[in-house]
């Protein structure tokens, strides 16, 4: 079974665990906001990548990184062996617009990663000010999501059969 790593980063409060729980199908934490201290690492499978009954399953970790610069000094440890990055902000928060550069700038462009491997993810809260039908953009998320597991998969697959 494949085993892939991948980075979930942006600012505080930008929605990063909530993606991380809705992927997963965890419960862990739904409700109130409870900042991430350092990392958190939720782990599923998903037996079937191609949704046969046959084919290779992968196994998924998906680390819920902080976003308080406090732990910025751990950044290289958490980076090491991952296989992309998601970067999640507000765009309704000015703060978070300014920090994209500096997110992808630590966590893709100092890694080997190749811009296929990082999905950048606009993720309204419920109830924004232009939320009409009070939906959020972590439930379109997922579809995304997987789409970039699609294009980490073959490189992980070809650098597994070197």
């Amino acid at each position: 079974m494949l085993k892939v790593k991948v980075l979930l980063v942006g600012p505080c409060e930008s929605g990063k665990s909530v993606l991380a729980n809705f992927v997963s199908e965890s419960i862990e934490g739904i409700g109130s906001y409870v900042p991430t201290q350092g990392v958190r690492i939720l782990e599923y499978e998903k037996p079937n990548l191609n949704g046969s009954s046959k084919g290779a399953g992968c196994r998924f970790e998906l680390w819920d990184c902080s976003g308080d610069q406090k732990f910025e000094t751990c950044w290289p440890a958490l980076m090491k062996d991952s296989h992309g990055v998601v970067i999640i902000f507000n765009p309704e928060l000015p703060s978070h617009l300014k920090e994209i550069e500096m997110w992808y700038s630590c966590f893709v462009q100092q890694q080997p990663l190749l811009d296929s491997q990082c999905l950048l993810v606009a993720h309204h809260k419920p109830g924004h000010a232009g939320d009409t039908e009070n939906l959020s953009l972590e439930f379109a998320a997922p579809a995304s999501f997987h789409c970039l597991l699609a294009h980490i998969l073959p490189l992980k697959l070809h650098s597994v059969m070197r």
